[in-house]
């Protein structure tokens, strides 16, 4: 049983690796466990400025797997951009954390994640009621799993951590 755990959390590591690279693969040092890891933000600016500009771009620099997790995810870190038109989002086995690099817009937090309606079929999700936060370059957003987040103006460029968390009922 142990070996077939091992072996999917592998499968499930390569996979997400291989998929979730936009740009660049993962240096091998991301992959260990017992490794500290180290990005100046020089890299992080080249990086982010390599992101394909579209409402919704990341690619992970560090990333971590836990078979014993719900998600088989340990941690991940990524840079992301957003810019509009961009869906709302929620992750129920998952908190997550956005520190902003560059740029300045409005990120909604809290209310109720609702379809967006195109031609009677769902075509995104918007957050109803919540909270408004105007952001810019260092200030840092903090996603306990269940609650809504979207980019709801401008272009942000973002360093985000994400941790797995028990799982919790969307609301």
């Amino acid at each position: 049983m142990r070996f077939a755990a091992a072996a999917l959390a592998l499968i499930m590591a390569l996979a997400a690796s291989a998929s979730s690279q936009e740009n660049e693969p993962l240096p091998k040092d991301t992959l260990s466990p017992r490794q500290a890891f180290y990005m100046s933000a020089a890299d992080l600016a080249a990086v982010a400025a390599k992101l394909p500009s579209r409402p919704s771009a990341n690619t992970t620099i560090l990333e971590r797997y836990d078979a014993s997790s719900i998600t088989a995810l340990g941690y991940r870190m990524a840079i992301d951009r957003r810019m509009q038109p961009q869906n709302g989002n929620v992750h129920n086995t998952e908190a997550e954390m956005w520190f902003v690099l560059e740029g300045s817009g409005a990120v909604t937090t809290g209310g109720k994640l609702v379809p967006i309606m195109k031609d009677g079929k769902p075509a995104g999700r918007r957050i109803e009621g919540g909270t408004v936060h105007k952001v810019s370059k260092g200030d840092v957003l903090f996603f306990p799993e269940g609650v809504p987040h979207q980019a709801t103006e401008g272009t942000i460029t973002f360093l985000t951590f994400e941790v797995p968390r028990p799982r919790v009922e969307p609301r």
